[in-house]
């Protein structure tokens, strides 16, 4: 993971370039924060792939968009996490 910028903070809103990152990360944090009720939208934009750095936009109905990207980042690791586990069992 590359640098993180925040391009806008509102109480509800949130806008983040995440520097060096690509859709497989961002599918996935996307996916993440979907799972949240208290997020109203998330989705990401790349202008040029392999050019531009993704924006991340997230929106949110009563939760600060701040903690529902930690939730987010603790679900996938708590994922990541489970399936090492499971692939170590099986490839043993």
């Amino acid at each position: 993971m590359g640098e993180i910028k925040i391009l806008r903070k509102t109480k509800h809103e949130l806008e983040l370039e995440l520097k060096g990152e690509d859709h497989t990360f961002l599918n996935a944090l996307k996916s993440a924060l979907l799972q949240n009720e208290g997020v109203k939208i998330a989705t990401y934009d790349i202008e040029c792939p392999g050019i531009s750095d993704p924006v991340l936009y997230v929106r949110t109905k009563d939760t600060d968009p701040i903690e529902a990207l930690k939730d987010a980042s603790a679900l996938l690791s708590k994922q990541c996490d489970g399936f090492k586990r499971k692939f170590k069992k099986k490839a043993q």
